[in-house]
């Protein structure tokens, strides 16, 4: 039975990656919760894209927080749900926001995890009246083990530029010797 669970799990998470093609993951979680934390990743996805305010906060956990990619700090789950409800409500509904890459799920502990995701988010226009192009995003997400499942305890999205990519002195181009 647990060999059925686990070779499900590795089923469902090459799925769910090769689908947005996500292939380039790297875990060192057990398969079982790799597989439900990309379950919980498409959950954020599907919510956001449909602009289901209500499944989106089923994905929060009590104590949640979240850093947005303007630095607004929320602090539990009244504030983030509301911060998000008012953000949809003025300019995220309809806007997509697409999975590309699930870059990485990390176990802190047997109750932790850290994924690591990369979004395609479309243009949409910011309450200044700025129009604002589609771009990527990186986002850091902490998931803790609930009665309930993994739910996020943190969010934190930063918005990628591009142009500085290439001096990453890791992976940018402009960097290697």
């Amino acid at each position: 039975m647990i060999r059925r669970h686990l070779l499900l799990g590795l089923a469902l998470m090459t799925l769910a990656t090769q689908a947005h093609g996500a292939t380039k993951m790297s875990t060192t979680a057990n398969p079982v919760d790799t597989a439900a934390i990309t379950a919980a990743i498409k959950a954020y996805e599907t919510s956001w894209n449909a602009s289901d305010l209500d499944a989106m906060s089923g994905l929060y956990a009590p104590e949640v927080h979240w850093v947005n990619v303007r630095g607004m700090h929320w602090r539990g789950f009244d504030e983030v749900d509301r911060a998000h409800r008012v953000y949809f409500d003025i300019m995220f509904r309809g806007v997509p926001n697409d999975l590309v890459e699930i870059e990485s799920i990390t176990p802190v502990t047997k109750d932790v995890i850290v994924a690591v995701v990369v979004w395609r988010f479309g243009a949409f226009t910011a309450p200044s009246g700025q129009a604002l192009p589609a771009h990527r995003s990186r986002m850091s997400l902490v998931y803790t083990r609930t009665e309930a499942g993994w739910k996020i305890a943190h969010g934190h999205n930063e918005e990628i530029d591009e142009d500085a990519q290439q001096f990453d002195p890791i992976r940018g181009s402009a960097m290697k010797r």
